[in-house]
């Protein structure tokens, strides 16, 4: 097979290497005005070769291993000129057996995407639109200590109902022990309804308010600020977590961890990308920072032990969990005496990543409440705050808790609602 020449031969010009192969199927259906628009499914092979010869290190993608004796030989040359990397440690050496073939699973997202239009048109939205991915996968990570291969199933699906101006928003993910439960219908539902709560305008001025964050805005915000607790960042001096382990950088109301190995998420992920076992690793507990994620080689570089988050060049979290509490999102508006509740936010900008400030802008579903009440829907707002405030000033986090996925704005991630004092409201027009 090609794999195993180009593994052969890739061992010959390099000390060290890891291969990711991820193969199988994607199948996408999308819609809009109510009308399914597209219905398409592709299957290319995609290879990320990391290789290394003493401190040079080079990675590259490949999408297919034709003529990979030339593929070989420009990596070689890569090599041969790349500078030398003196934070680059190895990766990992110890042994670790894992071989997991599931069958895959098969959804009728045709049939889904039906019935989250129907849902939404029942709801009360004017239009719908939105898609679904079903994700066959097979992922194989070689290294010269390791081969291992793990199957993998998941469902994406993203809805937005509209109502005059207004919108709603779901956008969930299912990995293999949950895609059963989808509700498709029940999803185009709850879009409309936050499509329709009110078609009432309001304003208001920029400033601190409190803030009811929906699980997909506060999956908006972790996705990416939690990238600050890779050690990468961590060494290059742009996360506001620097030096900060073992100090409280969140309110005790905040539990974060990465959890790879939930089954019901598509962030299932057992081995990492230089073939580490993963496991649940605590991030945030009770509002203390516990640590850092760590690839082996920033592992050995700081003195601990990876926490099986390769990404070679730069740890990451597989799948962000921030764990919920007791409290319900209709209790918080009932609570509430003037604040805002946010549906969901997108493009989110860094104006100082060491001090983790940025800003996103929220739509689908933006509510100002008053005495308990939501009083008119807003636009052309901007969270401009920054992560360790929003952090310190979680009052408040539901019971309920949602996968949520959206595009690259929200990684698969579990998420609650969440109460925030005092979050700095600017505006944008």
């Amino acid at each position: 097979m090609e794999i195993d020449k180009f593994v052969k031969n890739l061992g010959k010009i390099c000390d060290e290497f890891a291969i990711n192969v991820t193969d199988g199927t994607t199948e996408e259906v999308r819609f809009s005005e109510n009308t399914i628009d597209l219905d398409s499914e592709w299957s290319n092979p995609s290879y990320t070769v990391f290789a290394a010869r003493g401190k040079k290190i080079v990675e590259t993608s490949l999408d297919s291993l034709e003529s990979w004796e030339g593929k070989l030989r420009a990596l070689s040359n890569m090599l041969e000129n790349a500078p030398e990397n003196p934070d680059f440690y190895g990766i990992n050496p110890v042994k670790f057996s894992y071989h997991n073939i599931q069958e895959y699973r098969n959804a009728d997202i045709h049939g889904m995407a039906g019935d989250m239009i129907h849902g939404a048109r029942d709801g009360g939205a004017d239009r719908a639109a939105g898609l679904i991915y079903l994700h066959n996968l097979r992922n194989r990570v070689i290294t010269p200590w390791n081969d291992q291969e793990y199957s993998e199933s998941s469902l994406e699906l993203v809805v937005r109902a509209f109502k005059g101006s207004n919108s709603g928003q779901e956008a969930l993910h299912y990995g293999m022990d949950s895609m059963e439960s989808a509700n498709p219908y029940g999803a185009g539902m709850s879009a409309a309804r936050t499509a329709t709560l009110t078609d009432k305008k309001a304003s208001i001025d920029e400033g601190k308010y409190d803030v009811i964050f929906s699980p997909y805005t506060m999956g908006t915000v972790l996705s990416y600020n939690m990238e600050f607790l890779s050690y990468y960042s961590i060494n290059a001096g742009l996360s506001p977590f620097l030096d900060r382990a073992g100090q409280v950088v969140a309110s005790k109301n905040v539990t974060i961890f990465d959890d790879p190995l939930d089954k019901r998420g598509a962030g299932f992920t057992p081995v990492d990308q230089e073939g580490t076992a993963t496991s649940r690793v605590n991030l945030i507990e009770n509002g203390i920072l516990k640590g850092y994620l760590h690839s082996y080689s920033t592992g050995r570089q700081s003195g601990n032990q990876s926490t099986g988050n390769a990404g070679i060049i730069q740890p990451m979290p597989w799948q962000i969990h921030m764990a919920g509490g007791s409290g319900n999102p209709d209790d918080m508006i009932a609570g509430m005496k003037k604040g805002l509740l946010i549906n969901n936010s997108w493009y989110a900008r860094f104006q100082d990543e060491s001090n983790g400030t940025f800003s996103t802008v929220p739509r689908d579903g933006i509510f100002l409440i008053e005495n308990g009440e939501v009083s008119g829907s807003l636009e052309g707002i901007r969270i401009s705050d920054s992560i360790l405030n929003i952090l310190m000033h979680v009052r408040e986090l539901s019971r309920e808790e949602k996968y949520v996925k959206w595009w690259d704005e929200i990684h698969a991630s579990i998420m609650p609602y969440a109460l925030v004092e005092n979050v700095n409201i600017s505006k944008g027009f």
